[in-house]
Order: structure tokens, then C-alpha cells, then sequence
């Protein structure tokens, strides 16, 4: 028995919470997790984990050992130098959620080379505009194109997004265009509601400092798409990610107001500071952000 290998799946076991998160995080095949703790109560002589078809419970020689282990595991990691892997050998799944035209596009043109690349790994996708809570859905990389809010994960920054302001030349026509971010107050404006502070647009200003200013509407919508197409029917305007409304200023169905006030966003993966130690999730991680390429968003 590897004794450091079998230490070092018991804390992934304990920090992850099931054996199955173990194995995905160390990228190994449930059985390996399962038969080194195994060698591991053999060789100690003791239980440390009582195990049931719903859960997994430290007895109390187990919550000693790990107390007395977890510190020494997280150094020898610190210190272990990164090992040439074959991508074909990883083997693991990994859930990730991003923006749901991000991930069409995501689906579009990088996913399909990740697959020739890494055939081991599963990817269970989750396309959402809202904000879903990583720890309670169990996700375990985030594509995000917003402000992120103070938390406990890791955001790496892979590019950025203009926030445009739109609207269709139906709508100028009839109601004029706005100067300035100070007159929206005056103008019909439809808010994607799926992000934080929803009514509060923001603009550069002369200095390059950000001002924001509050709108309201007629209708909030938790989908950029539905807000896209509300514009183009000449409903009202809004302010999105390029993203979203590239296309439709090419075509002449949207038109770009205040151009000169555009502020960005960052395009970021977010992740917990846990996954750094599973090379399954610092694969996908890595490929995103290198071949992730600007063209992809736009």
C-alpha cells in the first residue's frame, strides 16, 4: 500500500464528503478510492469511516487521524511538482454552468477538440442566465460575464465583454434616442433581471470612472435572449454583453446607443479553491482558458 496515496484520498474522501467526489477530485476510478481506504483501516486496525448506501460518517479513530493528516497532506502537495499525465488517461466528470449563449458557443467551438483531447472526461453542462449556487448544485467550474460577488472561489479571468446599450430603430423613431445615461429615466427600458443589481446600468465617464444610473420598465425578464428579442420589437432598450447583441447590430437590427460610455466586464471561470487539487477540473480549467479565444464571444 502507498501509504501517502492512501492518506491522501482519505482527506479528499473527508473534505469532499462522498467517495465518489473523492475520486473526481483525485481523478481516479471510484474502486481505487474504495480499496485504498480499505488498505488503509487494514493497515491502521481501526474503522474511520462508517459507510452506508446514503452516507459517510467519521468515527471518532477517524476524525483523530484526519486531524493529525490534513495538514501533512496539503504540504506534500505544496511541494509535489506536476507530473506528465497522458490527457487520455484522466478519467472523471465535471460539472460546469455558464451563460446560455456562451454555452452554445462554448459547445460551438471548443468542446467538441476538449473531447478529442480528454475522451475520459464526462461533462455535465448546466446553460443558465441565472446564478446558480455551485455548492448546493454541486457545480463544480462557473463561466461567468458580470461583477462577481465576494465569495470563497477562485476567479480567473479569461477576457471581457462591452456592456452595449440597444434598442431598434422602431423605437428611436417613436420615442427619440437617449443623450445621455442621466435621460433614461424618460425612455422605456427592459431589464434582464437574472443579474446582480438588475436596474442599476452603469457608463464611463470623461475620467474613465464608472457611473450608474437607475432604470425601471414596463418588463424585467430573467433571459438576455428574451430581452434581445423584446428590443428588436422595438419594445425598449437595454444594456447587454456584446454577447448577446452582436449579431443584431451587424444586421441592422438593433442599434447601439451612447457608444462612447460603454463600460466592460469580465469574462471569468470560477471555481473553488478545493478543485486546484483535482487535475480532472484543472484540465478543463486550463483548456477553457487557453483556447477560449476572443472571437468565440463575439
Amino acid at each position: 500500500m502507498d501509504k501517502l496515496k492512501a492518506m491522501t484520498i482519505f482527506n479528499a474522501i473527508i473534505e469532499e464528503g462522498s467517495m465518489s467526489g473523492a475520486a473526481r477530485r483525485l481523478g481516479i476510478a471510484n474502486s481505487v478510492v474504495s480499496k485504498n481506504l480499505n488498505e488503509l483501516e487494514v493497515w491502521l486496525g481501526r474503522k474511520l469511516i462508517y459507510r452506508s448506501t446514503r452516507s459517510l460518517k467519521l468515527s471518532m479513530e477517524g476524525q483523530s487521524y484526519y486531524d493529525k493528516i490534513k495538514d501533512i497532506v496539503v504540504a506534500v502537495e505544496s511541494l509535489e511538482q506536476p507530473k506528465n499525465v497522458d490527457n487520455s488517461e484522466l478519467i472523471g466528470s465535471v460539472k460546469l454552468t455558464a451563460p446560455v449563449i456562451l454555452g452554445k458557443k462554448l459547445c460551438e467551438y471548443v468542446l467538441p477538440k476538449f473531447h478529442l483531447e480528454f475522451p475520459g472526461i464526462h461533462l455535465n453542462i448546466l446553460l443558465s442566465d441565472d446564478f446558480n449556487d455551485m455548492v448546493e448544485e454541486g457545480i463544480d467550474i462557473a463561466l461567468r460575464v458580470s461583477k462577481l460577488p465576494d465569495s470563497n472561489f477562485i476567479a480567473r479571468k479569461i477576457g471581457k465583454q462591452a456592456l452595449r446599450l440597444v434598442t431598434s430603430l422602431a423605437y428611436i423613431e417613436k420615442h427619440g434616442a437617449p443623450l445621455s445615461p442621466e435621460s433614461l429615466n424618460r425612455h422605456v427600458c427592459i431589464v434582464d433581471n437574472s443579474v446582480a443589481n438588475a436596474k442599476r446600468w452603469g457608463f464611463t465617464n470623461a475620467d474613465g470612472g464608472i457611473n450608474s444610473v437607475h432604470v425601471d420598465g414596463p418588463m424585467e425578464v430573467n433571459d438576455a435572449e428574451c430581452v434581445v428579442k423584446l428590443c428588436e420589437a422595438g419594445v425598449g432598450l437595454a444594456q447587454l454583453p456584446e454577447v448577446f447583441v452582436n449579431e443584431g447590430i451587424r444586421q441592422g437590427r438593433l442599434i447601439e446607443l451612447l457608444p462612447e460610455k460603454t463600460m466592460e466586464l469580465d469574462i471569468s471561470i470560477l471555481y473553488h479553491q478545493k478543485s486546484t487539487g483535482s487535475p480532472i477540473i484543472k484540465s478543463v480549467i486550463d483548456y477553457l482558458f487557453n483556447n477560449i479565444e476572443e472571437t468565440c464571444f463575439l
